[in-house]
């Protein structure tokens, strides 16, 4: 596990490098440029990935995809919205809660996915903010992922793969903090976080402040931030509980 975050933190010292325009001239050779983009397009992977799941969830057939155009990825919809797809994914939801009666845990998440698409569904505002927070939020939620198969040994290959579950869940919390405290500066990145994509206030935290101004962008990358940090401390108190248990069984 400490190999781990170190090594996530060496990964992630170029993307901060770029974003915060420092002059670590030592971080800018090939291994580690390799490694930090490597993990980057693997969080745009995840990333993309929310988009299109909740897009799915909304009624609208969208499929993730990289845009090689303009960095990152995109979540195209290829339809509108359909509220028969929409009613199927409840559907769909409804059984998993039905199979999965032996984990409380999960039906009640699942549940209250169901009820969150339910209350939103029908208002473009609110599940258009839903989609698109789903794809910052799906980074720190595999993360959350990633760490609690870490901290609970759950690998099934060893140390090895343990070792990469780490790297990745705080590769991808750490490089989602930078890139959120960085959106707050308000300098140079939120610039460009402005201009992505060839457009104007596109992003998704700009198209959530939009959606909603009472809660605006700032509002929102505050929620993200919530967030990364809520998907860190879940695995530790996970982990945590699971040495009490095993101790105080013995």
């Amino acid at each position: 596990m400490t190999a781990g975050f170190l090594t996530a933190i060496l990964i992630n010292l170029p993307f901060y490098h770029h974003i915060h325009d420092k002059d670590w001239f030592w971080t800018e050779n090939l291994l580690m440029g390799l490694a930090s983009a490597s993990l980057a397009y693997m969080a745009v992977f995840f990333h993309e990935l929310g988009h299109t799941l909740f897009a799915w969830f909304y009624g609208y057939v969208t499929l993730p995809m990289f845009d090689f155009s303009h960095g990152g990825g995109v979540a195209y919809a290829l339809t509108g919205q359909s509220y028969f797809l929409m009613f199927a994914c409840i559907g769909g939801i409804g059984y998993l809660i039905y199979l999965l009666h032996e984990f409380r845990g999960l039906q009640v998440m699942l549940g209250l996915l169901a009820v969150l698409i339910l209350a939103t569904g029908f208002s473009d505002p609110w599940h258009d903010s839903v989609i698109r927070f789903a794809g910052p939020a799906a980074e720190p939620l595999f993360a959350a992922f990633f760490l609690t198969r870490a901290f609970l040994d759950l690998a099934p290959r060893g140390d090895g793969e343990r070792f990469l579950n780490a790297v990745f869940g705080f590769g991808f919390l750490f490089q989602s903090l930078i890139e959120a405290f960085a959106l707050l500066d308000g300098g140079v990145f939120r610039d460009v976080y402005y201009a992505q994509k060839g457009g104007h206030g596109v992003g998704d935290f700009d198209m959530i402040a939009r959606n909603f101004p009472a809660l605006g962008f700032d509002g929102a990358v505050k929620l993200w931030i919530a967030l990364c940090f809520l998907c860190l401390i879940v695995p530790f108190c996970l982990y945590l509980y699971d040495r009490m248990t095993a101790y105080y069984s013995d």
